[in-house]
């Protein structure tokens, strides 16, 4: 915090003071000058007419009086507030001078002595060198400051004094403007198609604390109030599916609508055109199709073709008794005696007729298979599906 020397009331100050209370005029504090520097000479403070090294303006911003025990002497607290946004380049603030003038309608009489109005250093306050306070530039920004000055008049009971009301409204006007019922009357409110202007939040009414929301357009407007309905008609529109494994029946949780249950056994399917494999499919809403289990039939069942085969065991020969030259005798009986006709019988060769007796054989294929179902589901858990209908 910087530390400032007391206020020197220079000597145009003095003057300012000396004609306001022979014209009757009244003192206004019009602003605070800035500075980062000092006078060099202390014992000049009272001839200067401008602070040394002015950087930024304060807007006065209260002006109010301090009790003093010396009733013909009148003490003021000055405040003014000041701000960084417009510095390019931080400096310390070491000086502070206050201006005035004397506010008159007209400067004309020889009373004035030549005064016309003009804003004079009334006042000049400094600091000692490293006691003072950085403002940094714009590039930081900041909070509105206050530096604030007491000042004397000794001949207070004949001067009124107050603050200019440029930049600052009082008491009174502010209050008139409260109730001012046009004094918004150009601030335009949004609408669907167009920004706002200015925004302004009129008056609430009575009862409108509740259930009542400002729009955008600066308007109270009231809450909505929706029915358990009204948000299940924009949830569940009619032909919604609800789907749940609880055991709760939309019929009775949400009066007023209608549901029934649905695609009992069957798995859903999104409507539309799938292709796969070359092969489109396209499904409509509504329809139905699919089956639990299925038997197959001839035609669906894989081509395929079954084999059998049997030995060509059994080749066999007929054959007759022979002497041994091959000639025929004839049969031996059941008993092996010669029943030839010849009187001779001499080794009796079995001759044999040809092998070629290979055959084939009858072969029967049986069948297998209970013509049972196959199941055609997939892994599946069930829930409860209600279809709205109203």
């Amino acid at each position: 915090m910087a530390e400032f020397h007391d206020i020197v009331v220079t000597q145009a100050g003095l003057k300012l003071i000396a004609l306001s209370a022979a014209m009757e005029k009244p003192i206004v504090f019009d602003r605070m000058d800035i500075g980062d520097s000092r006078p060099s000479d202390a014992s000049a403070i009272a001839t200067m007419t401008a602070i040394v090294d002015k950087k930024i303006e304060g807007t006065i911003s209260d002006l109010g009086v301090v009790n003093n025990t010396d009733a013909t002497e009148a003490r003021y607290r000055i405040l003014a507030k000041y701000s960084n946004s417009t510095l390019t380049t931080g400096f310390k603030i070491s000086e502070v001078g206050v201006i005035a003038h004397v506010e008159s309608n007209y400067y004309k009489d020889d009373g004035w002595g030549g005064y016309a109005g003009e804003s004079v250093l009334v006042g000049y306050f400094y600091t000692d060198e490293g006691k003072e306070d950085w403002l940094p530039s714009k590039d930081t920004p900041m909070d509105d400051l206050q530096m604030g000055a007491y000042f004397s008049i000794s001949n207070g009971a004949s001067v009124a004094v107050y603050i200019n009301e440029e930049n600052n409204v009082n008491i009174i006007t502010f209050n008139a403007h409260l109730t001012d019922v046009n004094a918004h009357k150009d601030m335009v409110g949004c609408t669907s198609e167009y920004d706002g202007e200015r925004g302004f939040v009129p008056k609430p009414k009575a009862g409108q604390q509740d259930n009542y929301y400002l729009g955008a357009d600066g308007a109270w407007k009231q809450v909505s109030q929706r029915s358990i309905k009204d948000i299940v008609d924009i949830i569940y529109p009619v032909g919604s599916i609800y789907t749940t494994i609880g055991s709760q029946n939309p019929n009775e949780i949400w009066s007023g609508t209608t549901w029934e249950r649905y695609a009992a056994g069957r798995v859903l399917l999104s409507a539309g055109t799938y292709t796969e494999n070359g092969t489109t499919y396209t499904y409509t809403a509504g329809a139905t199709g699919g089956e639990a289990k299925h038997t197959l039939t001839a035609g669906e069942m894989p081509s395929h073709s079954h084999s059998a085969s049997s030995s060509t065991t059994g080749a066999h020969y007929h054959g007759t008794w022979c002497d041994e030259r091959g000639t025929p005798f004839g049969l031996y009986d059941s008993n092996q005696n010669y029943a030839g006709s010849g009187s001779m019988d001499w080794n009796n060769p079995l001759g044999r007729t040809s092998t070629d007796g290979n055959h084939s054989h009858t072969i029967s294929i049986g069948s297998t298979g209970g013509n049972g179902s196959h199941e055609n589901r997939p892994p599946y858990s069930v829930v409860n599906v209600w279809r709205r209908t109203a």
